[in-house]
């Protein structure tokens, strides 16, 4: 749809892009899942495994037949928990938790490298999907969290709509967004950016097909709650995914949920200039591709204004994980000068 103008980047390795498309995947399969090896011996520290160990004891709920959200409370929209409800009751939570996480990640770098392969080309695309690879394993992405799910059907959405000509684009771009929101609240960020896109792009007329499909997954998710559990359990589910949002902002604790959040002024300044320079290489490389070439097309605005309203999210708390939603369209903006065949 969009395509990169070509210029002097790196030779053509002179492969089929099936070669091309397999070999990559090759390569982003084995650092992702050496990543995740790496991840598991970590498992047994308690800094990593807090977020963790709540999940579990939602998704332990959810298989002993008790009621989500009233026997067990956690901040979090439902799917994470009945996603890793599949390997609590195979007896397999470790195991099974990393490498959900391993495919979430495995996907969403595929796409990532469909994107930048058709913006600027081959080397652009395997660039891409590498600097995600390797960088959200400093932002905690290979640990169970819920922000590589999430991640996955953001960059499943942006696909939809911005690399297809399908009919149905609009729906399916809502139906991904709607998934990726009931894994993690901050995906809602998602809707005016694909607003937005579609307000650059003169499609806008297309925004109620888009919302409807953000709707019915979320009607579904917690529709489905509503049936199982009750409307008590339903309520509560819509309460603790979305409406302890305020308690959040401004609190540290939701009831039993101990959520770290820095009150003094300086050590808040000090926690965000550490979680920023974890990342400084990939922001000034993303930053200088902007302003190198200031002419961006819209799609490319859409990665800038992702990237900064994503990773404004480290203003709230100062997790290395918040990063993860940013990555992907920070490594996209960094590939733009390597535009080749």
């Amino acid at each position: 749809m969009y395509r990169g103008e070509k210029g002097g980047g790196p030779p053509n390795l002179h492969v089929s892009d099936r070669a091309y498309f397999i070999g990559s995947a090759i390569l982003l399969a084995i650092v992702i899942f050496g990543l995740v090896f790496v991840t598991s011996t970590l498992m047994e520290s308690e800094w990593t495994t807090y977020d963790m160990q709540r999940f579990y004891a939602m998704a332990q709920v959810i298989v002993d037949g008790a009621t989500p959200y009233l026997d067990y409370q956690d901040p979090k929209p439902p799917l994470i928990f009945f996603t890793l409800a599949v390997p609590t009751l195979l007896g397999q939570k470790l195991l099974g938790g990393l490498i959900l996480v391993g495919i979430s990640n495995f996907a969403s770098a595929l796409l990532l490298m469909a994107m930048a392969r058709r913006l600027y080309g081959r080397f652009s695309g395997l660039l891409a999907g590498l600097l995600f690879t390797l960088n959200v394993a400093w932002a905690q992405g290979y640990f169970v969290l819920t922000e590589p799910f999430a991640l996955t059907f953001i960059l499943l959405s942006t696909y939809a709509l911005m690399f297809t000509e399908n009919r149905w684009k609009y729906l399916l771009a809502g139906l991904s967004a709607g998934v990726g929101i009931g894994f993690k609240q901050y995906a809602l960020f998602l809707i005016p950016l694909l607003l937005f896109f579609m307000y650059r792009r003169g499609e806008l007329k297309k925004a109620p097909e888009l919302l409807v499909g953000i709707l019915i997954p979320l009607a579904i998710i917690f529709g489905a709650i509503f049936l199982a559990y009750g409307p008590t359990a339903g309520a509560a589910s819509l309460y603790w995914s979305y409406g302890v949002a305020g308690t959040y902002l401004s609190e540290s604790n939701m009831g039993d949920v101990t959520s770290y959040r820095a009150t003094d002024p300086i050590i808040l300044a000090a926690n965000i200039i550490m979680a920023v320079t974890v990342f400084t290489s990939l922001l000034l490389f993303a930053a200088a591709s902007v302003v190198r070439d200031g002419h961006l097309s819209p799609l490319e605005e859409y990665f800038v204004l992702a990237s900064l309203l994503f990773a404004g999210t480290i203003l709230i708390r100062q997790y290395l994980h918040y990063w993860i939603l940013a990555l992907p369209f920070l490594a996209l903006l960094s590939t733009r000068p390597f535009r080749g065949p």
